[in-house]
C-alpha cells in the first residue's frame, strides 16, 4: 500500500525525528523515501548558490540514515515555491505517502500547523501524515517527539460514506503494524431527543458490522454526540489513541478543496498525529489549482 514516501526537509530536528517514524512503514510494503529540500526563492535572493550547496550536503547526511535503515534513498534540492514544489513533486514521482511535522499547542500557539503543512493537506492528491511536535522551551527551536509505534492504535471517524470507507480500505493493509482500532461516529444536530438512542444503537450496530470486517485488529466502536472535531480530538485523548486517520473529503465553505471542514478542525485541534486520506470531491482539480495559482504569480508585461 505504501511503497514510496516523500520527505520535505528544511533541516530542523522534527525532520530528523520523522526520518525515524517512518521505519515502522517497512513493515507495510515501504521501499523508498524520497528526500526533499526546496531553497525558497523568495527568500534566497542571491544567497541561492550557497543554499543549494550547503543543502546537497546535509541532504545526503539524511539520505544516509534512510539507508542505514534498508531503505532506498532519492535525494532532489529544487530551486522555487516551496509549497507548490512539494505538491508537484509528490505527483510527478507517483508517492504513495507525504510526511509533514508540525509542532502542537502550547508555547508556539502560532506554530500549530505551518503554512505548507496546511497548503498540501489542503492540495495534495496523495496521503498525508502530519506528525505533532511538543514546544518544550518558548522560544527555542526544541521539539520533543516519541513516534515510535505510530500506527499501533489508530481512531477511524465513521460516517459510514463511501469515502470515510476509503480510510477502512486503507487500514487493512496496517494490519502488521496496527494492533487496536476504534471506531467513532458522532451524531450533532440532534433533533429529536426520543428516537437518539435508538440511533445510537442503529449507528453502534453500523459500526460493528464493519469492525467484523476487519481482521487481525483489536476493534472497538463508539458513538457519541456532539461535534465532531471536538469530539474526536477528545476522545484521542482519553482513548490515549497513536493516529488519528480519516478521509480529507471537501465540504461547506472549502468544498472546492480537498480538505474538509471536520478533517481541517481536526488537524487543528489535536495533538495527535493524523493520516489524511484523500476523498474523491476535487481531487482532479488540483494540477489545475496549482497551473492557475502559478499565472496569478507571473508579473505583468510591461
Amino acid at each position: 500500500m505504501i511503497s514510496t514516501v516523500l520527505v520535505p526537509t528544511d533541516f530542523t530536528i522534527e525532520t530528523e525525528d520523522l526520518l525515524g517514524c517512518i521505519g515502522e512503514l517497512q513493515h507495510v510494503g515501504l521501499k523508498k523515501v524520497i528526500l526533499l529540500h526546496v531553497v525558497d526563492i523568495l527568500k534566497a535572493h542571491g544567497l541561492t548558490p550557497m543554499f543549494e550547496r550547503n543543502a546537497r550536503e546535509k541532504i545526503e547526511e539524511y539520505a544516509a540514515f534512510v539507508r542505514e535503515m534498508e531503505l532506498e534513498a532519492e535525494t532532489s534540492v529544487v530551486v522555487g515555491d516551496v509549497k507548490r514544489t512539494i505538491a508537484e513533486l509528490a505527483e510527478k514521482k507517483g508517492v504513495d505517502l507525504i510526511v509533514m511535522g508540525t509542532t502542537t499547542p502550547g508555547i508556539i500557539r502560532g506554530k500549530l500547523l505551518g503554512r505548507t503543512t496546511e497548503y498540501i493537506v489542503r492540495k495534495s492528491k496523495k496521503m498525508v501524515l502530519v506528525e505533532k511536535y511538543d514546544a518544550l522551551k518558548e522560544g527555542k527551536e526544541a521539539y520533543a517527539k516519541a513516534c515510535t509505534a505510530t500506527f499501533s492504535r489508530v481512531l477511524v471517524p465513521m460516517d459510514c460514506s463511501p469515502e470515510a470507507m476509503r480510510a477502512v480500505r486503507v487500514l487493512s493493509s496496517f494490519e502488521g503494524i496496527t494492533r487496536e482500532v476504534l471506531l467513532v461516529h458522532v451524531i450533532e444536530n440532534i433533533k429529536d431527543l426520543d428516537a437518539l438512542e435508538e440511533q445510537r444503537e442503529e449507528v453502534l450496530q453500523m459500526l460493528r458490522k464493519i469492525g467484523v470486517g476487519l481482521k487481525g485488529f483489536d476493534v472497538r466502536c463508539r458513538v457519541v454526540e456532539g461535534i465532531p472535531s471536538d469530539e474526536i480530538s477528545r476522545l484521542a485523548l482519553i482513548e490515549e489513541v497513536t493516529l488519528i486517520m480519516m478521509t480529507a473529503r471537501g465540504g461547506g465553505i472549502i468544498e472546492e478543496l480537498l480538505l474538509g471542514s471536520t478533517a481541517e478542525n481536526v488537524l487543528r485541534k489535536t495533538t495527535k498525529p493524523v493520516l489524511l486520506i484523500p476523498g474523491g470531491n476535487g481531487a482532479g482539480k488540483v494540477e489545475k489549482e496549482i497551473k492557475d495559482e502559478r499565472e496569478e504569480d507571473k508579473p505583468e508585461a510591461s
